[in-house]
């Protein structure tokens, strides 16, 4: 008949007599390493990417199409940069018009932004540059459309187009035009 803490000694690896210590505790080392390894890799293992849209692989993903996508875009640039191409529109072309009127000379301003569409593996990526009081910003957008689909940037960059054409609109009034 077996006591009930040979039993236990059988769980905690417990060196029976006359077992070499040394066993004992490369068991436990073992354990402890074993142990350690799966706590370790679990915390790298389920880790996403931060989508901070600095690079094309960090693209913000885009929740919608058309005219709101855009708008999301400008959301977006909102949050992450606190300015948009259209008060980096304003800022600049008010200054340019400010040294116009000092000078007395025509002022060509550089662009407050750029855009562009850009493929990326299988998508469809929508790339910002906007001027800021802080110096150029960068930011990239995933929309989530297939390169496959036929005339996707054409469509894409219509859309935006008549969006920041409507939206400029309402400068011209700031600005004196």
């Amino acid at each position: 008949m077996t006591h009930p803490s040979d039993a236990c000694r059988a769980l905690v690896f417990w060196p029976k007599a006359g077992a070499p210590r040394f066993q004992y505790v490369m068991k436990i080392i073992s354990i402890f390493i074993a142990v350690f390894l799966a706590t370790a890799s679990a915390g790298y293992a389920g880790k996403p990417i931060a989508r901070d849209g600095s690079t094309k692989d960090k693209a913000i993903p885009l929740k919608q199409r058309g005219l709101q996508a855009i708008e999301e875009e400008m959301a977006w640039m909102l949050k992450v940069f606190h300015y948009t191409p259209f008060m980096a529109t304003r800022d600049i072309m008010a200054e340019a018009i400010r040294k116009a009127r000092a000078t007395k000379k025509s002022v060509h301003p550089p662009k407050p932004w750029q855009h562009a569409t850009l493929e990326h593996g299988w998508q469809w990526c929508s790339y910002w540059m906007v001027r800021t009081p802080r110096g150029e910003r960068h930011i990239y957008f995933d929309t989530g459309i297939s390169t496959k689909t036929p005339g996707e940037v054409v469509r894409q960059e219509s859309s935006r187009a008549q969006y920041m054409s409507k939206q400029l609109e309402a400068l011209k009034p700031l600005l004196g035009g």
